[in-house]
């Protein structure tokens, strides 16, 4: 983007779907940083997203049936990402530990989890209240 135009590129949606299983968070993790990276979220930013992404994609895939599939979708403008993740082909989501739900309060993400749906929405860094 050239400077002083004023118009950001949307990037995404990039969407990437795994077994629900946890050897692929790493997976999620970089296909998660790589997109971050490209919309200029600082090394803080992209610290509390890595954490995130880890609490929330592990909540839901450690409780996802055999053969149930993880899809992450991914997009963003310069400065913020989008995260919304969902298990398919399996029953309730799980729900979330007072510890992990700590942790998450205290990055600078906001987020939600629908524990009926198997799914959560993510947004990084939070969005600045004027």
């Amino acid at each position: 983007m050239a400077e002083g135009q004023g118009i950001e590129e949307p990037t995404g949606p990039v969407d990437l779907t795994v077994p629900a299983r946890s050897e692929h968070l790493r997976v999620l993790r970089l296909v998660t940083a790589c997109i971050a990276a490209s919309l200029d979220l600082d090394v803080d930013q992209m610290d509390d997203l890595r954490i995130a992404i880890d609490d929330l994609c592990s909540m839901l895939i450690e409780d996802a049936p055999e053969g149930a599939r993880f899809r992450l979708s991914l997009r963003g403008r310069r400065g913020q990402l989008v995260a919304e993740g969902s298990v398919t082909g399996g029953g309730p989501g799980a729900s979330m530990d007072p510890i992990t739900q700590l942790i998450l309060d205290g990055l600078d993400v906001e987020w939600a989890n629908d524990e009926e749906a198997a799914c959560f929405r993510l947004v990084a860094p939070r969005q600045a209240v004027l």
